[in-house]
């Protein structure tokens, strides 16, 4: 049973990486200039609001600024020469993404260690789930005060209030 649902696992973890790859390997199209500007205009934040982007704002530096990255598009230039283009006009704080790779990588590394402390335990408990069932040679002995003694050295009256006296009374 045990090679069975190893086996079964393993198939299971081929079926998801498999799925994962093929996935990957699918390339989209490029985005529309359409779709590239209605993205710069939700990225580039608006030079006299706080906190909103160019898309969201009514002012009228942000609707001037709509228009210089849609010529900006036009003209053929990338997403990458766009953003430097506001980089440099307005600063680093125009940009609504963080720039600091560290900000991307660390909710990746904060669940990672959360999963893998997930893991940690759950194969502990695991583990240990296995170490406290009854060893069967130890079945057949009981004790007495602090002595182990074979059970069957014990008459079967005894063994009851032997059984009752170590389960309830003797508890810590």
């Amino acid at each position: 049973m045990r090679v069975l649902a190893r086996r079964s696992s393993w198939a299971l973890l081929a079926v998801v990486v498999a799925t994962f790859l093929a996935v990957g390997s699918v390339h989209p199209s490029p985005p529309s200039e359409a779709a590239r500007i209605a993205y710069l205009d939700g990225v580039i934040k608006c030079p006299v609001c706080a906190d909103v982007s160019i898309a969201q704002s009514d002012a009228q530096q942000a609707a001037n600024l709509r228009a210089t990255v849609a010529s900006l598009v036009h003209d053929g230039r990338s997403d990458a020469q766009v953003e430097q283009f506001v980089v440099a006009r307005f600063g680093t704080a125009e940009l609504l993404r963080p720039s600091d790779p560290v900000l991307w990588i660390l909710p990746v590394a904060a669940g990672g260690a959360a999963a893998l402390a997930l893991s940690v335990v759950l194969v502990r408990r695991r583990a240990g789930s296995r170490h406290d069932a009854p060893d069967p040679e130890d079945a057949a002995w009981g004790a007495v005060g602090s002595v182990a003694v074979p059970l069957a050295a014990v008459p079967l009256a005894d063994q009851r209030n032997l059984y009752v006296r170590t389960a309830w009374h003797d508890r810590p």
